[in-house]
């Protein structure tokens, strides 16, 4: 979004927000898909970031990226959930080393970087790494992961068992956090919950 939009949201024109939502909601969902498996939850998440920046709308500086903005929202937000979600996993880490890594997600403010976001690499890493995958693998890690399809749904399109889809999904997520870690050592607590 350019200044003149901006200042268009800035003062509640509702035509400058449904552009805005054209234009980034099916990135904001792919990328919040990448943290929250479910899709409902992934949707109400993305839906309260939108929400949050129409009700502050007088705020929106014009100098800023809106889209910005909405992404370092939703990071927290997802952030957030997997803290609520998971705290049987990060009760079973070392709880400093957890939020730490969490802090320094957090920290980062991307509207200032000139370099891309760190949610950016990782997303963009992990598409790659994705697509490496060899390809029964590939096509159902992305069924499982990102459709959100259920093994037994998967095992009974493709014609093959349970154990087998099983198989692939350990596999894949296996190459994926070997390839992931070597790039994003720091991050090794995210690179957990995305890939379980």
């Amino acid at each position: 979004m350019d200044g003149f939009l901006n200042d268009k949201l800035r003062k509640g024109d509702a035509e400058s927000f449904t552009v805005l939502f054209k234009q980034t909601h099916p990135r904001l969902m792919g990328y919040c898909r990448l943290f929250i498996k479910n899709r409902t939850d992934a949707e109400d998440i993305v839906q309260e970031c939108f929400f949050s920046l129409w009700r502050n709308r007088e705020r929106i500086d014009p100098r800023k990226s809106v889209e910005s903005l909405l992404f370092v929202s939703l990071r927290n937000r997802c952030l957030n959930y997997l803290k609520e979600h998971s705290r049987h996993y990060f009760d079973s880490f070392h709880e400093d080393v957890a939020v730490n890594e969490l802090q320094y997600l957090y920290q980062i403010d991307f509207t200032e970087r000139k370099e891309p976001a760190l949610e950016e690499q990782l997303i963009k890493a992990l598409q790659e790494a994705i697509d490496a995958l060899p390809g029964r693998k590939k096509e159902i890690f992305i069924k499982n992961k990102i459709q959100g399809f259920k093994q037994k749904e998967i095992a009974d399109e493709l014609g093959i068992s349970v154990k087998t889809v099983e198989k692939h999904l350990h596999e894949a997520k296996l190459e994926l956090k070997s390839k992931l870690e070597k790039r994003f050592a720091s991050l090794a607590v995210l690179l957990y919950l995305l890939l379980q």
